[in-house]
C-alpha cells in the first residue's frame, strides 16, 4: 500500500498544476486554464492558456502584471510589466476571454512556481494564477 502511495504521490507531482491564486477577490473570473507541454521540458517553449470572464460594467485600460517566480522553494526577485499591450490588448471590455502567451522555460531541475498577478491603476486584482511545474 504505501508502495501504491508513492508511486501516486510520484505521478501526480510531475505535471503542472494551475491555481487560481485570488481566492475569488478578482474582477475577472478565471473559467479554465492549461499549462503545455506537461511536464515542462527544459530550454523549449511553454505556455499558458488562460479562458476567462470580465464581468459587466467593467472597462480597463491600462495597467501591470507582477511575476514572481519561486526555484526550489526559494524566492526570486519580481518583475512588474504593463498589462498593455505587452500582455493583453486594451481595452478590456466585458465578455470571455481565451488568451496564451509562451516563453523559454528556464534550464532548470527542480520545482518552479510561477505566479501572474494582473492589477488595475487603482491597485484592483484583475487576475491571479499560478502554474506550478518540476522539470
Amino acid at each position: 500500500m504505501l508502495k501504491t502511495a508513492i508511486l501516486l504521490l510520484i505521478s501526480t507531482t510531475t505535471h503542472a498544476t494551475i491555481t487560481d491564486c485570488s481566492k475569488g477577490t478578482s474582477l475577472f473570473k478565471l473559467n479554465a486554464a492549461a499549462f503545455w507541454p506537461d511536464p515542462a521540458v527544459r530550454n523549449e517553449n511553454s505556455t499558458v492558456s488562460l479562458d476567462f470572464t470580465v464581468q459587466p460594467g467593467t472597462l480597463i485600460e491600462s495597467g501591470t502584471v507582477k511575476y514572481s517566480v519561486t526555484y526550489n522553494f526559494i524566492p526570486l526577485s519580481p518583475t512588474i510589466e504593463e498589462l498593455c499591450p505587452k500582455n493583453t490588448n486594451c481595452p478590456i471590455t466585458p465578455g470571455t476571454y481565451n488568451q496564451s502567451s509562451s516563453s523559454n522555460y528556464p534550464d532548470l531541475t527542480g520545482t518552479l512556481v510561477m505566479k501572474s498577478e494582473w492589477i488595475d491603476p487603482n491597485n484592483n486584482l484583475l487576475l491571479c494564477y499560478q502554474v506550478t511545474t518540476k522539470s
